[in-house]
């Protein structure tokens, strides 16, 4: 017996589209949408595939609204906050802002002449015992608006460089040609 086939036909599912593209309103927007689907009565999985979610998100929306009502699916900012996650603390760099400010480098026993980056994460290190890298040292300066001197190199480095600008002034000087005395006598006819 040919029993004939039945074939189920399935809606196409959306594509599922990163929602962090999304702006705040629009990702508010497929929140309430997955919410209202719920109600109705739709099941998670046809949800996620009309609305191009994965399951799990839309799983998440829903446990989220059912725990802390609608105000858990309002948009909110997202990333760290400003001030967070700082090696020192507001007081901290109000007291280093302050020695930068009314003193140099060896009056507080430093080995720098003048403040440079290293002399800073050094006075970093000294007064608070915060170890900081040098990019981070230069945040926190151009944060506070502190311009310090750049580090002037060894006396050795310092040779190599008048060193090499000497070369390149001898490469910058002419080059004398053989069709030099060529051109003289040409002049010379006109």
């Amino acid at each position: 017996m040919n029993m004939p086939m039945t074939m189920q036909v399935f809606a196409p599912a959306a594509k599922k589209e990163d929602a962090r593209s999304l702006s705040a309103l629009e990702q508010y927007e497929r929140r309430r949408q997955v919410v209202r689907a719920h109600q109705r009565g739709a099941r998670k999985v046809q949800i996620a595939r009309e609305l191009g979610l994965s399951y799990t998100a839309v799983c998440l929306i829903i446990a989220r609204y059912q725990e802390q009502g609608a105000d858990a699916i309002l948009p909110h900012r997202r990333g760290r906050r400003s001030g967070e996650g700082r090696a020192m603390s507001s007081e901290q760099e109000q007291q280093v802002q302050q020695l930068i400010r009314d003193n140099k480098p060896c009056q507080l026993q430093m080995d720098f002449a003048e403040w440079t980056r290293p002399a800073v994460a050094e006075l970093i290190n000294k007064q608070l015992g915060v170890q900081m890298h040098i990019r981070s040292v230069t945040n926190y300066l151009k944060r506070w608006n502190i311009v310090v001197e750049r580090a002037v190199p060894s006396p050795y480095l310092r040779a190599q460089k008048l060193m090499m600008l000497d070369t390149v002034e001898q490469v910058k000087a002419p080059v004398p040609s053989i069709y030099d005395p060529l051109t003289q006598a040409a002049s010379h006819l006109n």
